[in-house]
């Protein structure tokens, strides 16, 4: 039985794996939108390490896509508060709330979350 419930506990966890990109879909120091059943992610990539964010701002309804990215900080394009990819933690006002950060993996050269 033991056995059963390991293969179950695998079969649960990769349930909430959720693929994104292949991890040459994006160059270094670049950002995109993702969608996936209608969540919108922003994917990173900065000195070959790959970051993934929910894609709005917890101030106001922006897509930090649209918004300027410097190293590990994404720049609202609304009122200009900086978020960390690393931590989701808000910089600076307006945002006060941080962001939710995934943590990533990488299989067979594409990018998954836990969702």
């Amino acid at each position: 039985m033991f056995s059963n419930l390991e293969a179950l506990s695998t079969a649960l966890n990769n349930m909430a794996m959720i693929k994104l990109i292949h991890i040459n879909d994006i160059d270094n120091d670049d950002m995109m939108q993702i969608t996936v059943n209608n969540q919108n992610y922003l994917v990173a990539k900065i000195n070959d390490r790959l970051y993934v964010t929910e894609d709005m701002c917890t101030h106001e309804d922006a897509e930090l896509t649209m918004g300027c990215l410097s190293g590990t900080k994404v720049k609202c394009p609304l009122h200009g508060s900086y978020f960390d990819l690393t931590s989701g933690a808000a910089l600076n006002e307006p945002a006060e709330d941080p962001i939710k950060i995934y943590k990533t993996s990488i299989k067979n050269n594409f990018l998954y979350i836990d969702e």
